[in-house]
């Protein structure tokens, strides 16, 4: 299922991101690593999203009662497809890079 709105305020990820309540999977790490990111870049990528980067909402894969935020903001190393989920009071972040070419602003295609 997906929608268009946030299912978690960013004002909620951001408080997480800052107060280190972040649970990133291993494939998030690797991802970041091949990039050239270590964990704090990655507590930086979450703490500058805006708004504006918010792509949709989606169920998981493995549950579809959890939602999870997709998010393709632009760093330093390009955009990056972030997906985040916060579930009892811990933001997860699985992610990976995108390395499409962006279609418009709003992300990438390939990635949807």
């Amino acid at each position: 299922m997906e929608k268009r709105t946030p299912h978690c305020p960013l004002e909620r990820i951001k408080a997480l991101t800052a107060a280190r309540r972040v649970s990133p999977t291993g494939t998030a790490l690797r991802d970041a690593k091949a990039l050239g990111m270590d964990f704090p870049g990655m507590l930086e990528v979450s703490t500058s999203l805006k708004r504006t980067d918010f792509y949709k909402s989606m169920t998981s894969h493995i549950d579809h009662r959890v939602w999870q935020d997709v998010y393709r903001p632009f760093t330093a190393v390009g955009y990056v497809y972030l997906k985040v989920s916060v579930v009892n009071d811990v933001l997860i972040v699985p992610s990976r890079s995108c390395n499409h070419e962006m279609s418009n602003l709003r992300g990438c295609r390939a990635c949807t």
